[in-house]
C-alpha cells in the first residue's frame, strides 16, 4: 500500500508543473519540521556551528528553515527523476567540467565521487547515468521491505546501480576494477568509532571508508555536489582528482584523506549552507565527546566502507 502510494505521487509529480510541485512540498516542510523537535534541534545546533559564533539565532533559524525547504524539493526531484528525459537532465545540470571526470577515468581504476547530504545528489547520479556513465552507489536498507523496494528501484530507474549495504566488502573494488564510477556519501556522524576531521572548527568523526578504498585500490577521489539554483536548475560540481601520496602508514593517512575531502566540502557548505541537509547531531557535545582516536589501536578496515547513500 505504502509503495503503491509512493508510485501514484511520483506518476502527479512528475506531470505537474515543477513550480507547482515545489510549492507543495515547501508548504508541507514548514508545516511538519516544527513538529519533529529532535531533528529540529539537531538541524539548528548543526547549523549554528556551520555559521558561526558571530550567527544571530534569527539567522541561525532562517537558513534551517531554508535547508527544510530544500530539502522538501530534493525530495520532489528523487520522485521525478525516473520520468525525466535526457533533454531535461541535460537543460537543468550545467556541469562546470565533463573533462575532469573524463581524464579521472582515463587511469582505469574507476573513480570514487564523494558526497555529502546536499543539493540533489540523485538528480547528479542520475545526470551520469543518462551520459552512459556506469553508476554504483552504496545505499541503505530500508527496514520497511515495500518502502526499500520503492526506493531502491526508483534508484534504478533513473540509471544508478544500486548496492545494498551487505552486499558493499564483496561488490565496490569489483566496481573500480572496471573502471566505473562508485558514489559514496561520507556525512554520516559515527558517534567516536568514525575517523576524527576538524569540520567547522570542531571535531566529528565520520566514515573513512571512502579513503581506505581510493588508499587499496588507486582509485582518484573526486569531490562533487549537484547545488540547486534560484531558477529550479542545478549546478554540478566536480572537482579534480585529489592528489595524495601515501606515506606508508595506513591509519594516518586514511586520517590525512579524510580530512582533506572534508574541508574541500566545509568550503562548499560556507558558500550554500542552506543546502546541507543534516538532521543528525554531527557534532557530539563536550560532556559526550568520544575518546581521542588512535590511528593504531582503531583500524579503519575497507570492509567499514557502508558509508550510506541516503535521502
Amino acid at each position: 500500500m505504502l509503495a503503491r502510494g509512493l508510485r501514484t505521487v511520483s506518476y502527479v509529480a512528475a506531470r505537474l508543473p515543477l513550480p507547482v510541485v515545489y510549492t507543495l512540498a515547501t508548504f508541507i516542510a514548514d508545516w511538519v519540521f516544527p513538529l519533529i523537535r529532535h531533528k529540529r534541534r539537531n538541524a539548528l545546533d548543526n547549523m549554528a556551528q556551520v555559521l558561526g559564533p558571530d550567527a544571530s539565532p534569527e539567522l541561525v533559524r532562517r537558513t534551517v528553515r531554508a535547508a527544510v525547504r530544500n530539502y522538501a524539493r530534493y525530495l520532489v526531484d528523487f520522485l521525478r527523476a525516473p520520468y525525466l528525459t535526457e533533454e531535461e537532465l541535460a537543460r537543468r545540470i550545467r556541469v562546470t567540467d565533463w573533462s575532469v571526470l573524463d581524464r579521472a577515468l582515463e587511469g582505469g581504476r574507476g573513480v570514487i565521487f564523494v558526497g555529502m547530504h546536499m543539493g540533489s545528489w540523485d538528480m547528479g547520479a542520475a545526470c551520469l547515468a543518462r551520459r552512459g556513465y556506469a553508476v554504483h552507489a552504496v545505499v541503505d536498507t530500508f527496514k520497511h521491505p515495500h518502502l526499500n523496494e520503492y526506493i531502491q528501484s526508483t534508484r534504478r530507474r533513473s540509471g544508478l546501480q544500486v548496492i545494498p549495504v551487505s552486499q558493499a566488502s564483496r561488490r565496490v573494488t569489483r566496481v573500480l576494477r572496471r573502471g566505473e564510477i562508485l558514489g559514496l556519501l561520507i556525512d554520516r556522524p559515527l558517534e567516536g568509532d568514525g575517523v576524527p576531521v576538524q569540520f567547522f572548527g570542531r571535531t566529528a568523526y565520520l566514515p573513512g571508508g571512502a579513503a581506505a578504498l581510493a588508499l587499496r585500490t588507486g582509485a582518484p577521489v573526486l569531490v562533487s555536489a549537484v547545488l540547486r539554483r534560484p531558477d529550479h536548475s542545478f549546478e554540478g560540481i566536480i572537482s579534480p582528482a585529489m592528489t595524495f601520496e601515501p606515506s606508508g602508514d595506513t591509519q594516518r593517512d586514511i586520517q590525512a584523506l579524510t580530512q582533506r575531502i572534508v574541508l574541500d566540502f566545509e568550503e562548499i557548505i560556507r558558500r550554500h549552507p542552506d543546502q546541507w541537509y543534516m538532521f543528525r547531531r554531527m557534532w557530539q557535545s563536550k560532556a559526550h565527546a568520544a575518546p581521542t582516536w588512535d590511528p593504531i589501536a582503531a583500524p579503519v578496515e575497507v570492509q567499514e566502507l557502508p558509508d550510506r547513500f541516503l535521502p
